[in-house]
């Protein structure tokens, strides 16, 4: 019963949000909405969804697609490649990683001077490797970051992790398990 009652208590609080008697009427499509406005729905759809300590995948969808729709609608404003982003970053929680990677794709092709252009080269290499498990692909990706960002923090991540690329997820555990114990062990000899 539950888990009936919150989606439509969602939709209904979607509906509701920023209804004025001066507003004109919304068709209940966000991407009608001025910018502002949607901006406020988005902002008011983010603060439910998170505030619940289940995820809430009916939520995340439909927060996904209002990212999206305003990312359509605005393409120019300053938050549209903002919104993508957290839109990748939704897909990916979301159990979909090819449609993340073709949201940062996005917003490489589509914002090439975003502050947050280097964090969106990484997540995608790092969606290409730990989601699709695409080795080769994820290593031009990271090789990418290092190309384009040599300074930048995540250029040291990428060559680290283009180095454990041919481990499998359980050789990295061990091997990162030994390091600890070498530590461990450095430590008791210095004490």
């Amino acid at each position: 019963m539950r888990t009936l009652l919150l989606p439509g208590l969602l939709a209904l609080l979607i509906t509701a949000c920023g209804g004025g008697a001066s507003e004109a009427p919304t068709t209940g499509d966000p991407a009608k909405l001025p910018a502002p406005e949607m901006g406020a729905r988005i902002r008011s759809m983010e603060d439910t969804l998170f505030a619940k300590t289940v995820f809430d995948r009916r939520g995340a969808q439909a927060l996904l697609d209002v990212y999206k729709a305003f990312a359509k609608a605005y393409a120019t404003d300053s938050m549209a490649p903002e919104y993508l982003f957290r839109a990748a970053g939704m897909s990916k929680g979301l159990g979909q990683p090819q449609d993340a990677v073709q949201l940062y794709d996005r917003i490489i092709k589509e914002y090439p001077k975003w502050s947050r252009l280097a964090d969106t080269y990484y997540l995608r290499a790092f969606t290409i490797d730990a989601d699709l498990k695409e080795k080769g692909r994820a290593k031009t990706a990271y090789e990418e970051v290092i190309a384009r960002f040599p300074e930048h923090r995540f250029a040291q991540d990428a060559k680290a992790m283009i180095q454990n690329l041919h481990y499998t997820d359980e050789e990295l555990i061990e091997r990162f398990r030994r390091m600890n114990d070498s530590i461990d062990a450095a430590k008791g000899r210095t004490s």
